[in-house]
Order: C-alpha cells, then structure tokens, then sequence
C-alpha cells in the first residue's frame, strides 16, 4: 500500500512539473516573438494604430486583467494592443522593454513606473519623439507622461489601515510587507497606510520589509519578521502575492493568532477569506485601468483633451461580501 501511495505521489509531481516547465516555454515564446517585433520594429498590424502595454511580470494574474481590459478597449476602438512585459519582476527589464518600444516608433506606450530615475528620463524621451506615454498601476508625476490610470495608492493605503483599525482590536504589534520599496504606489500605499495607524496607538508598526513581488519572498520575509517580532499578532501586505505568502509563514511556524490583511483579489488570497485564513484585502479594478488606459490613449491620439489623472474604484472584500464574486 506505500509503494502504491509512493508511485501516485511520483505520478502528480511529474504531471504538475511537466504542466509548468511547457507552460513556461509557451510564454517564453510568446514573449521572444513580441520581443523579436519590436527589436526590428514591425508592427502587428500596421493599418492600426500600435499600443505597447508594458507590464511589471507577464503572467502575473493582476497584469493579465489589465491586459484583458486593454485588448477589449482595443478591439472596440480598432486599436492594435501589444501586451509585453518581464517573466519576473525587474526594473531593468522593464527598461530595455520601454527603450526598444521607443526605438520602434509606436504609436502610444501604456507603462508602469517602478523607478522615477530609470523611467522618468525615458517617457520624456519617448514624448519628445512624439509618443504619447501613459502610467497605470504606477505613477512617474515628474514625467512628462500624457496621463495617470490607476488607483489613488495614497487613498488605498488609507482604506487598507482603516480595515486593520476597524477589525483588530485591543493593542496590538503590526508588521508590514510591501512589494518593493523603489515602486511609487509601493510607497504611496505605506505613507497611506501609516497615516491611519498613527492616529491609533494602541497599533504600533514594529517592523516593514519588501517581497519583490515575490509569494515565496513573502512568506520568508515574513517568517523572518516573526521570528525576531513574535509579540506580531497582525500582518498586512500591500501587494498582490504578499498576504498569500504571509499565510505560507503563518502556517509553517503555527501562529494561529495572526490576523492578516491584503491587497488585490488573486484566487488564493479570495479563497483564504473564505477559510478565515485572511481577514480582508483592499481591491483595486485592473481591467478597468487596462480599459480605461486604451480608450484615453485613443481619446488623445484623437485630438481630443484628456485628465492628467484617472483614478479607479477600490473597496475592501472580507468574509462578508466575498460572495459577491471577484471584480474587475
């Protein structure tokens, strides 16, 4: 009977790495191709105008609804959407992307700022040769962009502290994982967050690290944090991996007294408010800034004035209205 249960074992590892490893070659293609288009600067569909949209990692669920808002917007105003972004996480990919972009000569390029000294001087470059520049998710408002999509990160930070306040009570030591300290709406969300925290004193911010946008970043950061905190007995992250990874750390040191809060409504962390696992999250609507983002973009490309700042909704999903199903 071990042997057997040994073998199935054997079985659905092989199954789930095979799945992975052709998964990962199916978007390292992908990615390759529209890399190979831009470094020669075809476009896909000439007769159309071109939009690049960058994202922070391609296939990460948060920028697949963007990219799903932005192809939808594109479709209905005849708009050719090229969705293009890093495997994983980094900057200096990022940069290379939004430089071949320019050289290229698009008609429009729709980014996201993880760093005003890298990427200020580049949208300014692209606008000086005539392409229009967009920010979503991020801001780079030293830029020269053309206009803002996105949430209002200061206000977010504000309704994530408002949901601890609202929900924790007594006092109580918080520790903090945020997805990267060189991100503008990173820090944005923090300056929010601990606006609210400071006006309560029975809540004390002991420590704030980064994941880099990274669940298995998460979960050692915050593994690590309470271990030399453990009088932590609430924990808050303000990306969309952190709170999972939170909830791995949690559940591999056995601290069932760990209230945590989150950001963004990827499955796993809609599914752990369902258990009881994650008390909250703050959600944002990324198709609706992928969407919004085309249709200004065309707006502009139009002729037409457009606001230098769009903000999109944001509310707080717990145990009570997780229901309802997840947003765009």
């Amino acid at each position: 009977m071990a042997q057997k249960k040994w073998t199935i074992s054997l079985i659905v590892l092989l199954v789930l790495f095979l799945y992975v490893f052709f998964h990962f070659i199916t978007v390292t293609k992908q990615l390759e191709k529209t890399v190979a288009k831009l470094q020669h600067g075809q476009k896909a569909a000439s007769h159309l105008p071109h939009i690049i949209l960058i994202s922070q990692e391609f296939d990460n669920p948060y920028w697949r609804k963007i990219e799903q808002g932005a192809k939808e917007a594109g479709k209905q105003n005849n708009v050719n959407i090229e969705y293009i972004g890093p495997l994983r996480t980094s900057i200096d990919e990022q940069v290379k992307l939004l430089e071949k972009a320019i050289a290229s000569r698009v008609d429009g390029i729709i980014v996201q700022n993880l760093k005003d000294e890298a990427f200020t001087p580049l949208i300014d470059k692209a606008i000086s040769r005539n392409i229009p520049v967009m920010t979503i998710d991020a801001d780079a408002p030293k830029s020269r962009r053309i206009a803002y999509v996105g949430t209002n990160n200061f206000e977010a930070g504000q309704l994530l502290g408002k949901a601890v306040v609202s929900r924790v009570d007594g006092e109580r030591a918080v520790g903090v994982i945020i997805g990267t300290d060189t991100s503008e709406n990173q820090r944005l969300r923090l300056q929010g967050f601990l606006s609210v925290i400071a006006e309560h004193p029975r809540l004390q911010v002991v420590s704030v690290t980064s994941s880099n946008i990274s669940r298995i970043q998460a979960s050692i950061q915050a593994e690590q944090m309470l271990r030399k905190h453990p009088n932590i007995s609430v924990m808050v992250g303000t990306s969309a991996l952190d709170a999972i990874g939170i909830r791995m750390a949690v559940k591999n040191l056995h601290r069932e007294n760990i209230q945590i809060f989150g950001f963004d409504d990827v499955e796993e962390t809609m599914e752990a408010i369902k258990e009881g696992d994650i008390v909250a999250t703050v959600v944002q609507k990324p198709y609706d800034m992928g969407y919004s983002a085309v249709k200004l973009m065309v707006d502009h490309l139009s002729g037409k004035q457009i606001d230098k700042e769009h903000f999109t909704a944001i509310e707080v999903i717990d145990r009570q209205n997780v229901q309802q199903g997840r947003n765009k």
